[in-house]
């Protein structure tokens, strides 16, 4: 058999399993998870008090298809979302089936598409806010508004299934290159917020190219959750636990936030 039909057999095996693993993970997105391990309960008021229009909320999720994310990516975060706030305006002229009640964050959602999203979802679940660094407000109004316009899209399940192929690919795959479907209009979670930034020009993660020595960014395509953790553009925004948090009231806050200025 010659080198060039074992080549076309190969891909021919490969897509045929994508499809069959395709279908697998879109029925586990709708599975929960029966033991989740939560580090901390969660303050939701505490979370919406610190969370500013512009910020990406990290999530470790409890779906089953979650935890076949953290094993590519090698990180703990599988999900990742913009928090838009209060967006019950923008709701009314949305598509119902892409709208959760009392509405606040954007989020590309596997066997959804590109939602606007409720935050009280992930109540349950551990977190990390990440806020971009030196953005203007009109800079974040321009970020909010494109991610709006995206409501109702496909998600890019391709781009997942070759994401989980690429450590059994023959030739390594550039950073700068396009994988999945984002070319056709069709967005992951970090996709989409990485296309997002982009429109202002904030890059989520770079790599050094040695041949040409000088530092690129990542294709939007294969900015991953945990990427906003990793990147310098970004701050991580400490979250206070609920069980963590001591009484006194008015006053010691503000003698505590004096001590910490």
């Amino acid at each position: 058999m010659s080198s060039r039909v074992l080549r076309k057999l190969k891909i021919s095996i490969l897509r045929a399993s994508k499809l069959r693993l395709g279908t697998f993970l879109v029925k586990k997105v709708n599975k929960r998870k029966e033991v989740y391990n939560l580090h901390y309960p969660n303050d939701l008021q505490n979370l919406r008090r610190k969370l500013l229009p512009g910020d990406v909320l990290l999530v470790e999720g409890d779906y089953g298809v979650s935890d076949w994310i953290k094993v590519y990516s090698s990180h703990t975060w599988s999900h990742c979302a913009l928090f838009v706030g209060d967006q019950s305006r923008a709701a009314a002229t949305k598509p119902k089936e892409f709208v959760e009640d009392h509405p606040s964050l954007v989020e590309a959602i596997m066997g959804r598409g590109v939602i606007l999203g409720n935050l009280h979802k992930y109540e349950g679940c551990n977190l990390r806010i990440c806020r971009p660094r030196n953005l203007t407000r009109l800079q974040r109004d321009t970020v909010i508004h494109w991610v709006l316009d995206k409501i109702g899209v496909s998600y890019d399940l391709e781009n997942v299934l070759q994401f989980m192929s690429l450590p059994f690919e023959e030739q390594l795959v550039p950073p700068t290159h396009d994988i999945g479907e984002l070319s056709t209009g069709k967005y992951t979670c970090s996709s989409l917020l990485a296309a997002a930034f982009g429109q202002v020009g904030l890059e989520v993660l770079h790599y050094y190219d040695r041949a040409a020595t000088k530092v690129v960014p990542y294709h939007y395509s294969q900015v991953q959750p945990k990427d906003f953790d990793l990147s310098p553009n970004f701050d991580i925004i400490k979250i206070h636990p609920a069980a963590y948090r001591k009484p006194g009231g008015f006053l010691r806050n503000l003698l505590n936030r004096q001590k910490t200025a």
